[in-house]
């Protein structure tokens, strides 16, 4: 057994789609949030974060071939490939929206950064 206190993200692919966070191996926070579509799912499995940004411009292709660049996207942790953990505007959370990334407010995404050191895990499921 590991004495160290421990943070770790679980992400649920349940209906609604939600993000629990763990503190010190505690349940401290939890919010809705959107994972990706069918054509552009979030793996499930269990991923460390290993790169994040307060802020950043994420761009890429879409599905149907055209091209996004959003500025501005709070609060990232990159946790598989292209996959993070941010803040994004949406008219409602809690189902696949996202092109692989978990989605979540604004606020839900500040309240969860300073908690996703590098290294810390985040786990995807249904």
């Amino acid at each position: 057994m590991n004495p160290s206190s421990y943070n770790y993200i679980d992400v649920i692919e349940s209906s609604p789609e939600i993000l629990v966070m763990y503190v010190n191996g505690v349940g401290k926070f939890r919010t809705f949030v959107n994972t990706g579509i069918s054509v552009a799912p979030t793996s499930f499995g269990t991923y460390p974060v290993y790169l994040r940004y307060t802020t950043q411009t994420m761009s890429g292709t879409n599905p149907d071939g055209s091209h996004y660049s959003d500025p501005g996207i709070p609060w990232v942790s990159y946790f598989n490939g292209g996959d993070a953990l941010h803040g994004f505007l949406r008219a409602s959370y809690g189902y696949p929206q996202s092109l692989g990334c978990v989605e979540m407010p604004f606020a839900s995404a500040a309240t969860i950064w300073p908690h996703t050191l590098v290294g810390t895990l985040v786990t995807v499921r249904a």
